[in-house]
């Protein structure tokens, strides 16, 4: 029974050894979580400004993104005004040479039409010249070669024999161009118009202008031509045979 008395504080004692070994255990893990826990949270405010640093440049870089849209933006646009602006100017100059051209057309096409009629003139197409020289003086009326087109317009009518119409062009031009170059010739060319037109009165006209040549262009050989036919008009016609009667047999 003694013995029983002395083992119980042995027994009590390891007990509270245990307790006391299993709590600084436990007081250690805590210690250790506790410090986990320190260098965990350090960690995550580590990490929380990793990402708040993150996202400042994030936003940072959003904000450049939106400046370099805009950038573009006005860029885009500044482009657009210069294509525009270019189209317009590439419009407005193929305009001016159109209309350069057209001009230059319009400037050589009196040219063109006056060297036809003189083309189909000289190659004796008549028919031909007198439909060009008939366009030239109709769509210009003020062209530098008017008088000209007037003459052959004259001279191709009268190679026709068309003698009433070639006589007004002659008109024309001693009317319209007194000084002209050709006019001893214009003035012939009228008057033998006015006489195979076969009327006395028109006949007169002829032999006052026949005489104004010789007159006034002595030396010409218009002057001449003139003179010739003044002194056949001078002459007095042939006298007609009067018809013999036939004999009765």
């Amino acid at each position: 029974m003694k013995k029983l008395y002395l083992l119980a504080p042995v027994i009590l004692l390891s007990g509270c050894m245990a307790t006391q070994n299993d709590m600084l255990l436990l007081q250690s893990q805590i210690d250790d979580l506790n410090a986990n826990l320190s260098t965990m949270q350090k960690n995550q405010a580590d990490l929380s400004i990793k990402i708040d640093n993150l996202n400042s440049s994030l936003n940072a870089f959003s904000e450049n993104m939106k400046d370099l849209s805009s950038d573009i933006n006005r860029l885009s646009g500044k482009i657009d005004d210069y294509g525009n602006l270019t189209d317009k100017k590439i419009n407005v100059i193929g305009q001016s040479i159109k209309k350069q051209q057209e001009d230059v057309e319009k400037s050589l096409l009196p040219a063109r039409i006056y060297s036809q009629a003189m083309s189909n003139y000289s190659a004796k197409k008549y028919d031909a010249a007198v439909e060009n020289f008939k366009t030239y003086i109709t769509r210009y009326p003020d062209a530098e070669n008017l008088a000209n087109a007037y003459f052959y317009m004259a001279e191709s009518l009268y190679e026709k024999k068309n003698y009433p119409e070639a006589g007004i062009f002659y008109a024309k031009i001693l009317d319209k161009h007194p000084d002209y170059s050709k006019t001893p010739s214009v003035r012939f060319k009228y008057a033998m118009c006015l006489l195979n037109l076969n009327d006395p009165a028109k006949k007169e006209e002829a032999l006052r202008y026949f005489k104004s040549i010789v007159k006034d262009f002595p030396g010409s050989l218009e002057a001449k031509a003139s003179k010739e036919r003044l002194q056949k008009e001078a002459k007095p016609a042939p006298k007609k045979a009067k018809a013999t009667p036939a004999k009765a047999n």
